[in-house]
């Protein structure tokens, strides 16, 4: 069996907001053929990253957790250099951005920094170096 991620997804009451965010940091475009008014798709090589209105709790059946706390996934961007890490740390403090930890090297010899987006999901923004 091959498995493959297809979509991953943030739920927000700002979701076009959020999508521009990433957009912007990233210059991620638009899957255009999924823009509705509860969702917008970002292209990231392959995998679509998903914006959705927080209707979706209801659509999908998920009530029970349309008031998370705290950070249990967080989505990581790979640069191919530790200057392109930097400089995408950057484009996201720009971008609204709170940023968690300064660019460093990990002890498994990545560099990255860590970040809040505007509605406080945490992400990374990495170069690994193997």
């Amino acid at each position: 069996m091959s498995v493959s991620i297809s979509l991953a997804s943030f739920i927000s009451a700002d979701f076009v907001g959020l999508f521009e965010f990433y957009s912007n940091t990233f210059d991620l475009p638009e899957v255009v053929e999924l823009h509705s008014d509860i969702f917008r798709g970002a292209d990231a090589s392959g995998v679509t990253i998903g914006f959705s209105a927080p209707v979706v709790y209801e659509m999908l059946n998920i009530q029970q957790w349309a008031n998370p706390t705290g950070t249990s996934q967080y989505l990581t961007f790979e640069c191919d250099s530790d200057d392109a890490v930097t400089a995408a740390t950057n484009r996201a403090i720009a971008n609204g951005a709170r940023l968690l930890h300064d660019p460093y090297e990990t002890y498994y010899g990545a560099y990255q920094s860590v970040m809040a987006d505007p509605d406080g999901n945490v992400f990374r923004i990495n170069h690994f170096r193997p």
